[in-house]
């Protein structure tokens, strides 16, 4: 909740909920957000960390909490902001995005650095946090890919003030 508080005066928030296996650390993260349940005022999404045997899809927790963002009710809000600041982002979530549209996504995905997708990322978050406070949740991030890791310290790292809090 002070968490909450500080990003609501757009001081971003990047936290860390450690411990032992089992003693109750989702626990405590479900607790809280069932508390944001009923306050329409803030935006949820939690993306999940999955332990793979191989090579894992980068990126795998933030497109996962993108994707929860996006079927909210106000997902349409969603899908738009990664349209217009976030397209190789959009690329990569097909249930939100078809047909020419996404083609065209891809072409581009194909072609751009892959430096610009930690900007792209970074720039929709604080767009999307811009009305009201953000708050994403990343499970399990010790099975986390590196890109994935990468992106939550150069999110960290960002100085522009946004009401976003991210919780691993």
């Amino acid at each position: 909740a002070r968490w909450l508080r500080a990003s609501e005066s757009c001081v971003r928030q990047i936290a860390f909920v450690t411990g032992e296996a089992g003693m109750g650390k989702t626990t405590l993260v479900d607790v809280f957000l069932e508390s944001l349940a009923a306050e329409p005022r803030v935006r949820v999404g939690r993306g999940q960390c999955v332990e793979l045997y191989g090579s894992a899809e980068p990126y795998l927790p933030w497109l996962d909490a993108l994707s929860t963002l996006a079927r909210r009710v106000d997902g349409a809000q969603v899908v738009d902001v990664l349209r217009r600041v976030a397209p190789l982002w959009l690329a990569q979530l097909p249930a939100f995005v078809g047909g020419a549209e996404r083609r065209a996504l891809l072409r581009e995905a194909a072609e751009a650095p892959p430096q610009r997708m930690f900007r792209e990322l970074a720039d929709a978050l604080v767009a999307l946090a811009a009305e009201r406070p953000l708050v994403l949740v990343l499970e399990d991030l010790h099975w986390g890919d590196r890109p994935s890791l990468e992106l939550l310290g150069f999110i960290a790292r960002r100085r522009e003030p946004a009401r976003l809090v991210v919780i691993g």
